[in-house]
């Protein structure tokens, strides 16, 4: 008998680990040949993959997917991949733009230890907070645009950038 996406969802909103895997089992190398086309690294992908994978586990209460769940599920390893692969970019164009400046080998150290320590304090941001810093900061959105794209008041937007640096400031200067 093959149980529906929707039916297995529900049934891991309620904790069934059975359900769990046999979603797992249902769309992981699917997923994970997917996020290769993205990134072209087996690891990597393999690594989105399955942390999408932990993320619908620990979430799996609030988890509330309207529509398709196979589009659901290969939207947010999409969306996972995108990121990442920003997110290395951002990371190469800082370094080469400190290369070019003529800087020693142990500030470009110092550089990527301060780029991995701010990766990580951003991935500790709360969600909404990380997508609008994100979208603001890395993507250039203005404002106004993150508040259409994500209807949410301009207000909001800024409370939250400005909650996002404070929190970063602080989180950098443990480190």
């Amino acid at each position: 008998m093959d149980i529906s996406d929707n039916s297995l969802i529900l049934r891991i909103a309620d904790s069934d680990y059975i359900s769990y895997k046999q979603l797992f089992m249902r769309y992981y190398s699917r997923l994970c040949a997917f996020v290769f086309s993205i990134t072209h690294d087996t690891a990597v992908s393999e690594d989105i993959v399955q942390e999408f994978y932990m993320k619908l586990w620990i979430n799996r209460e609030k988890v509330k997917i309207k529509g398709n769940v196979r589009s659901y599920v290969f939207s947010s390893c999409r969306n996972a991949a995108l990121n990442h692969i920003r997110d290395e970019n951002t990371k190469k164009r800082t370094i080469e733009t400190f290369a070019e400046s003529q800087i020693t080998d142990e500030e470009i150290s110092d550089m990527e230890d301060y780029l991995d320590a701010l990766e990580k304090c951003i991935a500790r941001l709360p969600e909404r907070s990380k997508q609008v810093f994100l979208m603001h900061k890395f993507d250039d959105y203005s404002q106004k645009k993150i508040s259409a794209k994500l209807n949410i008041s301009v207000k909001t937007i800024k409370n939250q950038i400005w909650k996002s640096l404070q929190y970063l400031r602080e989180c950098l200067g443990q480190k």
